[in-house]
Order: C-alpha cells, then sequence, then structure tokens
C-alpha cells in the first residue's frame, strides 16, 4: 500500500503503522509535470522540485543521496505555525499580493520538511520498532500535526477574507480556489479539533499496544511472534487463540471509542453519516455509499459464486512448484521483468537501486505489513516489504513496486484510491508475465495463485467493507466490543469464510487484525474496486502481449484530482461499476482459473 493522507480533512490518521503524510499537491493545490521517462537516457536523471509553487526560484535540483544518509531534524512547529499565523495576520490589510505569495512559497518549504521529517521518522520505526528515539520523534510529529494543520486552514480563510483575495487566484491559486473556504472548516472548527485531538490519542495507544504484544501460554508470558514461529501447528493454533483473548477487548475498546469519536465529527461538520463523510472529504470519491453498496451486492450475485467453485475444485497438483523466495531471488524476478517491460518503470526500478529506498529484510523488529512512503525533502519514494521468506515475497514486492513507479513517475501526485491500488496489484500481474527468471511452470503457478488472490480480495474486502458500514451504523447502546464480534461472526459465515461448525476465535475476534478498521476507515472497499481493474490490465496483456502493458503506461500519465471512472476511461480501460462489469471479472476468472461455467 502507499502511505498518504487524502485531500481537505488532513487529520491524524495512521495508514498502516501511524501517521501518513500527505499529499503536498493536495495541500497546495499544485501539480507536478511528470517527465517525459520514455526518452531518458540509460543514466539516472536528475530529480526536481516542479510543484508550481517552486517555480519563482526556477528549477531547484534535489540533492539526491541514498536513503542511509537522508538526515532527521526535528521540525520547529512552534515557529512554523508562528509564521503561517503572522502571515494570516498580514493578509488581513495588505494589497501587497506579490507579498503573500512570497510569504506562502516560504511557508510551503517548512510544510515540505514537516511531512518529510514525519514520513522518515514513521519509516525508521516501522523498520525498527525498537528504536525508541524514532518512535518518539514520530508521535511527536502526529501530535503536532493538528496544530500545524489549524494553522495552514486559518491562513487560507485568511486569504481569503482579504484584500488580495481575486488577485492570489489569478496570480496562483485558480479560479474560485478560495470559494471553499468561504464556508468550510475543520481545524478552526474548536469542536472538530478538539475530537482530531481525541482521535490521534486514541490512534497513539492503538499503536503502543502492538508494539510488542505477550501471550501467556502453558503459564509462561512470551513474545506473541516469537511463539508463533515454533513450527508446531498446535502451538501455533494456541497461541493465536491465546492472542485473540488478550488483545481483542483491549483493541476492541480502542476501536468502540474511535468509532464514537468520528461519528462525532461528522455531525459536528454537517454529516448524517460517517461513510457519507469519509467518501467526500477524506477520499474525495466520485461514487457514492450506495453504489459503494451495489458493487458490493454484486460481488456477492457473481463473484461469490466463483469463489465457491474454487474451494470445491481443491487444491491442483500444480501447487508442489518450487520458486526460491531469498530476497536476491525476488529483487531479481522483479527486476528482470521492470527491465524488460522498459521505460518509466525500468527508469523507477534504477532509481529504486541505485539511492537504496527499498528493504526486503526479514526481521522481527519490523512492522508487519508492506507499503511504500515518500520523503518529499529528496523526491524519493520508499519501498517496504514484510518478508516472509515464502514465494509470496515476489507478488508484495511487485505491487509495492507498482506503487513506487507511480510515485516516482507522478512525484507523489493526487490520486484516488482505487487508481493507487490499481497501479500496485497490476504491477503484480505485469511482472510475473514479463519476468524472464520464471519459468513456464512457475509463471504459471504463480499467476494462478495470483488469479486466487484476486477472487479472494474480491470476496474478503467486500466483506470487510460491509463489516465496516454495519459497525457505523450501529445505535449507540449497541456499539460494544461483543456486538462487533458478533457481526464480524456472522459476516465471515455470510461471505463463506467459514464453516459455521468450525469453532475457531478468528472468526469472531480475528477483525483487529485488520489495521485499515483502526486508522484508515471505509479504505477497504477501493481493494474490491482495483481488483477489477488491475484485472482488466490482466486481461488485456492475456489477450495481445504488450496491451496490458499499455494500459498501464496510460494509466501513469493519468490526469490529477479526477475519479477512478475518468482514469480507466482514458486509459481504455472500463469503468468498474459499469453495468454486467463484475460477471465479466466472473467469467474471465472461471475460464482462467478451469472452473467452467
Amino acid at each position: 500500500m502507499k502511505k498518504k493522507l487524502l485531500p481537505l480533512l488532513l487529520a491524524l490518521l495512521l495508514l498502516l503503522q501511524g501517521c501518513s503524510i500527505p499529499n503536498l499537491s493536495d495541500l497546495f493545490q499544485a501539480k507536478p509535470d511528470p517527465v517525459n521517462t520514455q526518452t531518458q537516457p540509460e543514466e539516472l536523471p536528475e530529480r526536481w522540485y516542479d510543484y508550481g509553487t517552486r517555480d519563482y526560484h526556477g528549477h531547484v535540483a534535489i540533492d539526491v543521496c541514498d536513503y542511509s544518509q537522508m538526515e532527521y531534524k526535528r521540525p520547529d512547529v512552534d515557529a512554523m505555525c508562528k509564521d503561517f499565523d503572522a502571515l494570516a495576520e498580514q493578509a488581513a490589510d495588505t494589497r501587497d499580493t506579490q507579498a503573500l505569495l512570497e510569504g506562502y512559497y516560504r511557508l510551503y518549504d517548512a510544510l515540505t520538511d514537516f511531512y518529510t521529517m514525519q514520513a522518515l521518522a514513521d519509516l525508521r520505526y516501522c523498520l525498527n520498532q525498537n528504536d525508541e528515539y524514532y518512535s518518539a520523534e514520530y508521535e511527536y510529529c502526529c501530535s503536532a500535526e493538528p496544530d500545524v494543520q489549524q494553522s495552514l486552514e486559518a491562513l487560507y480563510k485568511a486569504f481569503a477574507a482579504g484584500r488580495c483575495r481575486r488577485a492570489l487566484e489569478l496570480e496562483y491559486f485558480g479560479d474560485g480556489f478560495f470559494d471553499w473556504y468561504d464556508d468550510y472548516e475543520y481545524y478552526t472548527n474548536e469542536t472538530v479539533l478538539a475530537l482530531s485531538r481525541q482521535e490521534a490519542e486514541l490512534l497513539v495507544r492503538y499503536r503502543s499496544a502492538l508494539e510488542a504484544p505477550t501471550v501467556t501460554v502453558d503459564g509462561e508470558e512470551r513474545p506473541y511472534n516469537e511463539l508463533l514461529q515454533s513450527g508446531d501447528w498446535d502451538m501455533y493454533y494456541r497461541v493465536q487463540q491465546a492472542y485473540y483473548e488478550k488483545y481483542n477487548p483491549i483493541l476492541g475498546e480502542i476501536y468502540v471509542e474511535l468509532v464514537r469519536v468520528r461519528k462525532q465529527i461528522a455531525a459536528a461538520l454537517g454529516y448524517e453519516r460517517y461513510d457519507e463523510y469519509a467518501y467526500a472529504a477524506d477520499y474525495s470519491r466520485t461514487y457514492t455509499p450506495q453504489e459503494a453498496d451495489e458493487f458490493l451486492a454484486g460481488i456477492r450475485s457473481e463473484l461469490a459464486p466463483v469463489s465457491e467453485a474454487l474451494a470445491a475444485q481443491g487444491e491442483p497438483m500444480l501447487s508442489m512448484v518450487y520458486i526460491d523466495p531469498s530476497e536476491k531471488n525476488v529483487r531479481a524476478i522483479v527486476s528482470s521483468a521492470a527491465k524488460e517491460m522498459g521505460g518509466t518503470i525500468w527508469e523507477a526500478y534504477r532509481f529504486m537501486d541505485a539511492y537504496g529506498l527499498s528493504d526486503l529484510t526479514q526481521a522481527e523488529e519490523k512492522t508487519d505489513i508492506s507499503f511504500v512512503t515518500y520523503l518529499y525533502n529528496w523526491e524519493a519514494p520508499f519501498l517496504t516489504v514484510d518478508a516472509t521468506g515464502y514465494e509470496d515475497d515476489i507478488t508484495s514486492f511487485a505491487h509495492e513496486f507498482g506503487h513506487f513507479t507511480d510515485a516516482y513517475y507522478n512525484y507523489n501526485a493526487d490520486e484516488d484510491l482505487e487508481t493507487s491500488e490499481t497501479y500496485s496489484q497490476a504491477m503484480e500481474y505485469l511482472a510475473l508475465c514479463r519476468s524472464d527468471k520464471l519459468s513456464d511452470r512457475q509463471r504459471d503457478y504463480l499467476l494462478r495463485l495470483k488469479l486466487e488472490d484476486t477472487l479472494n480480495t474480491f470476496i474478503e474486502q467486500a466483506a470487510y467493507a460491509d463489516f465496516e458500514s454495519r459497525v457505523y451504523a450501529l445505535p449507540e447502546n449497541e456499539l460494544t466490543v461483543e456486538r462487533i464480534n458478533e457481526l464480524y461472526r456472522e459476516l465471515t459465515g455470510d461471505y463463506g469464510f467459514c464453516d459455521p461448525d468450525i469453532e475457531d476465535p478468528y472468526y469472531a475476534l480475528g477483525w483487529i487484525d485488520v489495521l485499515h478498521f483502526f486508522e484508515m476507515p471505509f479504505y477497504v472497499i477501493s481493494y474490491c474496486i482495483s481488483a477489477d481493474t488491475s484485472l482488466q490490465v490482466y486481461e488485456r496483456e492475456v489477450q495481445k502481449s504488450g496491451s496490458g502493458l499499455d494500459a498501464y503506461q496510460r494509466l501513469l500519465d493519468r490526469y490529477y484530482g479526477v475519479g477512478v471512472q475518468q482514469v480507466m476511461e482514458d486509459a481504455g480501460l472500463e469503468d468498474p461499476f459499469a453495468a454486467g462489469r463484475l460477471s465479466k471479472d466472473a467469467d474471465f476468472l472461471r475460464k482462467q482459473l478451469g472452473l467452467g461455467k
């Protein structure tokens, strides 16, 4: 997944294991000019700042360096907020548009640095959860963010109310930019600001609870991750059961409070339902919760039967294929695919490799998550994979490399989540199709696993989306951990996750493993939609070699600030919400998996 905050809200949400950095192009409403990488020479191109706000300097070259040389410095938040407030005061009286813009440009630099340092602290903590320094620094940045955002919002509202409003729009911001700030308030709403701080505190509690989990087995309390690696299946089951029994009440209570706080935030901002607020403010989606519900219904009617047919078929003999899962071989497989695809994709891989911008190591101290983050000061994405030592590390690496390629090529510019996840999921298919480090048998094996994974994504993430909607719809007197557990147990049965006769604590308590419920509410529907769009890319590659890759490149060359439907249309793909679209997915999956009609 790609670490980012989404437009407008910019609240203290944690994606994957902590606060995400926002797209600065969202904050400042400026977009980069993507480099035409198809014509770049073989040597690595320089990265340039080109967000519009830097144009008053001209193009200023970035001093790209190896990740190990990137220096963390704690941002001076107090000084930055004072500068924001001072510029807001100046905007109330002055008619000097250029003076306001010069001050704004300087603040852009400070904000860029703040989010870069927040991301760097987060990343280094995620790579080593035993690092107390970066844990504290990351918490500092997260705690400071509401103050930073309050000052930024107050500045925009001051610009909107000032004498230079129209001149600022004509000179830089664009026609009508400040109309939004005539009525909008988030961090300048004291009620919402207080609630957002409560939310931030709850997310810190959530993160702290997961830092070093322990369970008691046979009367001895031991590290949870250590016990999981015992190699004994009976021990594994007992450890899992002990974990859920201990942490479901702890994390469940945090989640209940998060739901309450978030519903209050939505109400304070004039929304009747939190999902409506999240779709509009958090994600700027171009489809509604009601349309999402229809999409989920289509998954149940069209794709659930395919999943049932696959389960009835059993595991094919192809599952006996062996692939070297070492980091060296995983890198070689994805590298050879990137080189064969060429152009933008190969350039991104070389950039990643040249500057040490990836981590595929297996280490107990790493967080159990794979993601890409973006370090603005160096115009550099960074990729980390929660390596397992199995062949699924190949697709995990390819998945995150899809995010990396987009962040590199588009300078981490604004995109909807569905498009973002299409880059990652489609790259898994393309990498498997294009690598010359796989035998035909290995390729067939991994492609089958990926097809099964796509089918599972449709079903599992639909269940998660349904579960989340039902939780937020619970009346206050039913918003309890016990009721949430009951809902999850019901839905795992409804969506075919489990046999109703099997007593397994996971099927009632295991929802606490889904980080998005805590950190990025109403995100998971994007996985369902991108499962369709990425499958469309692969289907084209199956029909004609190179056509899927062409579609992927057109996706990279997207317009910014438009929804998934428009992005897909521009790339020559179908709208995922089009009538009959999920039926086509079902037919293709049946054919590729050998399930017949």
